[in-house]
């Protein structure tokens, strides 16, 4: 057998034939006129539609916390109410009571946790609750703070408790009304009083 050339230096490679890929032939594309909108679907193809984005603030338990107390009690609220000032927004505020409501879950409120033991998420969120506070403070507005474990283990005692708060604070707006209601009505003259009781007025002495 003969030995097998290497390749040295001075000697060209070997060329190699490389084949030309051929497309199949089909049909030739349809110029495509760029003024008229695309169609729909050419391909009959389902497009990807976007999940549903949720809404700022809202979560599960919120809905679950208007379902099963707010709307059974028949109380008539406002959902995600913002106090522009700070720029914060309250989970519920009912006007008729002048209170406001927080849900608060138990891991993003940090519940039970020293301020150390808190993530970065939770000291915003602890921040944020103590601003929403002093608002709520600083406005004259009652503010109800409950847990989600309050929530999901004793219902009956929170249902308890917001027939409690709300019909006292149904009772002091009420008060609150009567009281303004009162100063604006205008207080009697001392000459009409002398007029209309001692009966001594000119209609009498002309008869």
């Amino acid at each position: 057998m003969q030995p097998v050339k290497k390749s040295g230096p001075f000697q060209k490679p070997r060329s190699k034939t490389v084949k030309k890929r051929t497309k199949p032939a089909g049909k030739a594309k349809e110029p495509t006129d760029k003024r008229l909108p695309p169609k729909k679907n050419p391909n009959g193809r389902k497009r990807h539609t976007r999940p549903h984005v949720q809404a700022y603030g809202t979560s599960k338990l919120e809905v679950r916390f208007a379902h099963n107390f707010l709307d059974r009690l028949g109380i008539q609220y406002i959902y995600q109410f913002e106090a522009k000032s700070i720029k914060r927004f309250y989970d519920f505020f009912i006007p008729e009571c002048n209170v406001l409501i927080e849900v608060d879950g138990d891991y993003y409120h940090s519940y039970g946790l020293v301020y150390e033991q808190m993530t970065p998420t939770q000291k915003r969120n602890k921040h944020a609750d103590e601003q929403k506070n002093r608002w709520a403070a600083m406005n004259g507005i009652k503010l109800l703070r409950i847990w989600e474990h309050d929530i999901n283990d004793h219902p009956e005692a929170v249902m308890e408790y917001l027939k409690y708060e709300l019909h006292s604070g149904l009772h002091k707006t009420r008060n609150r009304a009567v009281k303004k209601r009162g100063q604006k009505t205008e207080k009697p003259s001392e000459n009409a009083d002398e007029n209309t009781d001692t009966g001594t007025g000119h209609g009498e002495q002309d008869l």
